[in-house]
């Protein structure tokens, strides 16, 4: 996990099976809680995932929403992109190319927003 001024970026790597979807979880809840300036999820190192972390992930936007925190999901690749796509999350679950993107998007959100 990565804390700067403007963003915390949390990177999930590996398999994202039913033996970490509780960590993720809590870990998503835990940073919406401390309420960064934003927050982005990089999943470009992910290499399974399982449709629990959908969940989890449709929940930590929503999340964010209440808390007024700008989330972004970083990392377009297969695994992730799939189930989103076959699901029709993709207007939930937009997920940036990488992080640098995301965090551009984030900071032109407040812009867009204010009109």
């Amino acid at each position: 996990m990565i804390r700067t001024a403007g963003a915390t970026i949390v990177a999930a790597a590996g398999d994202l099976d039913l033996a970490v979807t509780d960590d993720l979880e809590a870990l998503l809840d835990r940073e919406l809680r401390r309420r960064p300036p934003a927050l982005v999820v990089d999943t470009a190192a992910v290499t399974f995932c399982a449709a629990r972390v959908l969940t989890i992930l449709v929940d930590a936007t929503a999340d964010a929403v209440l808390r007024g925190v700008p989330f972004a999901l970083a990392g377009r690749n297969r695994v992730l992109l799939r189930p989103i796509e076959l699901l029709g999350l993709g207007r939930v679950l937009p997920i940036h190319r990488d992080t640098g993107e995301a965090l551009s998007w984030l900071a032109a959100v407040p812009l867009l927003t204010d009109r």
